[in-house]
């Protein structure tokens, strides 16, 4: 029999308070343990952990969650074999809403913060795809909204590699009910290898959902219309996303006056070649950087001093928000000095005013106020940055007021 577990009952020492969300392979409960001041979400296996297959699921998401470190993920505490052998991962409580519940996808959201929700995903998905690993399972029931405006990424229970990748699965879909239909790839319907570009897709297709309050392959219904018609029929999503050309963003009334900008970007995430699309979430998320800033005034920029050892003057650079790699040769987005050898020393990831931008060491090298860094690191105001022999600091936009 499941384990269903409600209010009142114990999974070892955790108190189980309430029931938050519901999975088909494992519910999560809002919990606490005996003295802590705060609660935590633990996941927890409907059945016990008896074959292969369900070790390699547990054990598939707690990989990739466990080497994650951006604020756009949940956070873990733990995980491992509970009581009767059922697995659990133990997550930051989170509070707020799903984006699903937190917003009316019947009804347009400003541009500004539709954009900015699937911005802050990409930020989240960027470490993943940098990774070599697809999510494969993007919909809104996956983004959470904090009460702050700020999105973490829910359930990696579907990621796997696609290339040379921590979770040691490659991605190759043997079936069509891999992630949500609603929001699957076109590539997913073939049984091709899943990309980042799929992750890009999906987002790709939220976004135009919170911007028209439709859906972009069946346009004459609203949102929960078209779910409505089609539940039940996966087959009929599926389809649609293999051979429907999405109708463009703008004719629908309320989208008319978004950027040209946006709209191009939109139609290039839905794109029914793969290779037509923003190869990954790095990519989308500074396109979405650059509209927010210049397009629709909802972001300010920041501005990235460089002094090498040689140079007499410092450079500069704007930086918008984003997920930006630093270093030299063709990989690197914000250039620390021209010539020299090809190399990637760290990545640049900002969310954007007044959130501060967080530093993630890809190579040796590395260090923050003269203390050298290994792991994931909040710039503050000020903060001096060594990459091998260029120098940085960050100036923040001032607040606004």
């Amino acid at each position: 029999m499941a384990l269903e577990l409600g209010p009142g009952k114990t999974f070892g020492d955790l108190e189980i308070l309430s029931v938050l969300r519901k999975y088909p392979h494992a519910w999560v409960y809002k919990a606490r343990r005996p003295g802590a001041s705060e609660p935590v979400a633990i996941k927890i296996s409907l059945d016990p952990v008896r074959s292969e297959e369900q070790a390699r699921r547990a054990l598939r998401e707690v990989a990739v969650l466990e080497q994650l470190s951006n604020a756009h993920v949940i956070a873990v505490h733990g995980s491992g074999l509970g009581p009767g052998e059922h697995w659990y991962i133990e997550m930051e409580h989170l509070p707020g809403a799903q984006l699903n519940h937190w917003h009316d996808f019947d009804l347009p959201l400003p541009a500004a913060d539709a954009v900015s929700f699937v911005h802050q995903a990409c930020l989240g998905l960027a470490e993943i795809h940098a990774a070599g690993i697809v999510h494969r399972d993007l919909k809104p029931e996956r983004l959470w909204v904090m009460p702050d405006g700020t999105v973490k990424l829910l359930d990696f229970s579907s990621a796997r590699s696609w290339g040379e990748g921590a979770t040691a699965d490659n991605v190759t879909v043997g079936v069509q009910t891999a992630g949500s239909p609603e929001y699957g790839a076109p590539e997913q319907a073939f049984g091709s290898e899943l990309t980042p570009a799929a992750d890009v897709y999906s987002l790709g297709v939220m976004l135009y959902e919170m911007l028209t309050g439709h859906s972009p392959l069946f346009p004459a219904l609203e949102w929960s219309e078209a779910r409505e018609r089609h539940a039940g029929d996966p087959g009929a999503w599926m389809r649609a996303h293999a051979r429907i050309a999405p109708t463009p963003l703008t004719e629908h009334p309320g989208a008319a006056g978004l950027p040209e900008r946006l709209a191009t970007l939109v139609a290039s995430t839905l794109s029914k070649d793969p290779k037509g699309r923003p190869a990954d979430a790095a990519a989308l998320a500074n396109e979405l950087g650059w509209i927010l800033h210049h397009e629709l005034g909802a972001a300010q920029a920041a501005i990235l001093e460089m002094r090498s050892d040689d140079d007499e003057r410092p450079r500069f650079a704007l930086v918008l928000p984003g997920s930006h790699r630093l270093g030299t040769g063709p990989e690197a987005d914000l250039r620390l000095a021209e010539g020299g050898p090809a190399r990637v020393h760290a990545m640049l990831e900002w969310a954007g005013a007044p959130k501060p931008a967080e530093l993630l060491p890809l190579a040796e090298g590395v260090s923050v106020d003269g203390a050298p860094v290994s792991e994931r690191i909040t710039l503050g105001p000020g903060a001096r940055v060594r990459a091998g022999e260029v120098e940085l600091s960050l100036r923040y936009p001032k607040a606004k007021g």
